[in-house]
């Protein structure tokens, strides 16, 4: 007996990995590496715009949160365009309006200029994932899907291991604007390599694009993504609250939109595949873990142990390495485990690392750190795999685009979640106990009363305390004390870490009990 949706439908086409299937692989990797080294490369050179353009730091954060906020809400919307126009078509408009829309921002003369930049950079980069992603599910049979996917993840994590350091070695030899800059030779690169290799695919419809859905939708993902990016620097106060529920609320509308239009959006359809509903959930959790681990260290790293922006960058790099080799890994054995059993594998190894990294402590050496790191680099490639293979592999193909779109989304969400959400934990548990812990330092009882209600210093000590607030510190306290204090800020920091660790553990495990429920695919019942 069989399952109607548990296979990928090209299956039972016969079709076969050819050398075109690799080009269009080749060709969707630039691409995708173009906005991938973006996202992480202009966080290493915000301080050198913010000083350059005279910014303020509002303004500095609408250069990241004006392409968060778009990017996020178009994702969607975009892949069901892509079906609409074409996958090639628009995979193409992405990459070449994204290199345009870095030269506008390499060239910016005002802070302003820059961000508008950005905005469009947002738009066209939406477009590159989902009909990438789509141009992969078409170019390859459902039994190699998985391995071609393994190839795109470990392009996302090389890009993300390079990123920083690559940003490093550009604002040492010349300005900001070279960050920009530099995706001008990949994008051309990608849209040439594209145009000759990848195969048009004809417009599935010609009907109009449920505007009304379309407009719903991007007004839910952006009020519930500034929302929940407004708790790490605002916390839970009645606008950020605001926002989430009026996200909610529109998304209820959306639904209720999709259900009564001939030819919606998003088809709902989707979702009652039990098997495309956990890879997205699954998209979400990989994520959201993921960043519990990856971000927070970071603030341990420059914060509590005082290294450099790139000091960091090599003391992670075992995360971010493993990550990009296992990815590939991770689509080998889902052919041949199933998704179910790599997801297992991935969860496994992710609960290891944080496990490890509970015992976290000040003097913890690289060393120590590095098979927490490896094992937490494995276990995202072996979740996010098998993920996105679950949600890309289940769809239809003449659905492909809005089922990446919704991939990349959820994806994009969960990362959001998890930089909010950990960072809400570690804000409150920093205000509730930094205050004891200085008391129990030699610090005169009004002092420890003042420092323990210092909002200032409760905001730096939940992001590691760093090296200039332990100067401050010093300026204000002499030097002895602001040694015990900085020791208690730091110890207090890592206690919060331990909850947010503890947190992801019974993720991750909730995210492997989920995944028992996945389908077996339609040619493993029939053996």
């Amino acid at each position: 007996m069989t399952e109607p949706h548990d296979s990928n439908p090209i299956a039972d086409t016969g079709q076969r990995v050819t050398r075109r299937s690799w080009l269009t692989l080749l060709a969707v990797a630039l691409g995708i590496m173009v906005i991938q080294l973006d996202g992480t490369i202009v966080s290493v050179a915000n301080p050198s715009i913010a000083a350059d353009l005279e910014a303020t730091p509002a303004q500095i954060q609408w250069v990241t949160t004006g392409y968060l906020l778009v990017f996020a809400g178009l994702l969607i919307p975009a892949g069901t365009v892509a079906d609409r126009l074409g996958h090639k078509r628009l995979f193409l408009i992405g990459v070449g309006g994204f290199t345009l829309a870095s030269l506008l921002c390499g060239l910016s003369i005002s802070v302003e200029m820059l961000i508008s930049g950005r905005v469009l950079q947002a738009v066209f980069a939406a477009a590159i994932g989902p009909a990438g992603l789509a141009l992969i599910r078409t170019a390859f049979p459902a039994d190699a899907l998985p391995r071609a996917l393994g190839v795109f993840g470990a392009v996302t994590a090389a890009a993300l291991a390079s990123g920083p350091l690559l940003g490093g070695a550009l604002l040492a030899v010349g300005s900001w604007n070279l960050v920009f800059l530099v995706n001008l030779p990949f994008g051309l690169l990608a849209v040439g390599v594209g145009a000759r290799v990848l195969r048009h695919s004809p417009p599935q419809s010609r009907e109009r694009l449920d505007l009304a859905g379309a407009a719903t939708l991007v007004a839910s993902m952006v009020a519930v993504i500034w929302g929940i990016t407004a708790i790490q620097d605002n916390g839970w106060t009645t606008g950020t609250i605001g926002f989430l529920i009026g996200g909610l609320v529109l998304l209820a509308a959306f639904i209720a939109i999709e259900s009564r239009v001939s030819r919606p959006l998003v088809p709902l359809t989707l979702f009652r595949d039990r098997t495309f509903a956990i890879g997205c959930v699954l998209s979400v959790v990989t994520m959201f873990v993921f960043f519990a681990i990856m971000f927070y260290l970071t603030f341990f790293f420059q914060g509590v142990q005082s290294k450099t922006a790139v000091a960091t960058g090599l003391a992670m790099l075992p995360l971010t390495a493993i990550f990009t080799i296992a990815s590939p890994l991770a689509g080998w054995t889902t052919e041949r485990l199933g998704s179910r059993g790599t997801v297992l594998i991935g969860a496994g190894a992710i609960t290891a690392s944080l496990a490890i990294l509970l015992g976290l402590d000040t003097d913890s050496s690289v060393l120590s750190l590095a098979p927490a790191l490896l094992l937490a680099g494995a276990g995202a490639g072996f979740l996010l795999v098998p993920a996105i293979n679950l949600v890309v592999g289940s769809a239809p193909e003449e659905k492909s685009g809005v089922a990446s779109g919704i991939q990349q989304a959820t994806q994009q969400l969960g990362g959001t979640l998890g930089i909010a959400v950990f960072g809400s934990i570690i804000s409150t548990l920093v205000a509730q106990t930094f205050a004891q812990a200085v008391q129990a330092t030699n610090a005169p009882t009004e002092v420890a009363g003042d420092l323990g209600s210092d909002g200032g210093l409760l905001e730096s000590i939940a992001l590691g305390f760093p090296m200039g607030a332990q100067e401050q510190l010093r300026e204000q306290l002499g030097g002895q004390l602001a040694g015990e204090v900085t020791q208690a800020a730091h110890l207090t920091f890592l206690n919060a870490l331990d909850t947010v660790f503890t947190v992801a553990i019974i993720t991750v495990l909730a995210a492997a009990l989920l995944s028992l429920f996945i389908k077996k695919p339609r040619e493993e019942q029939q053996a």
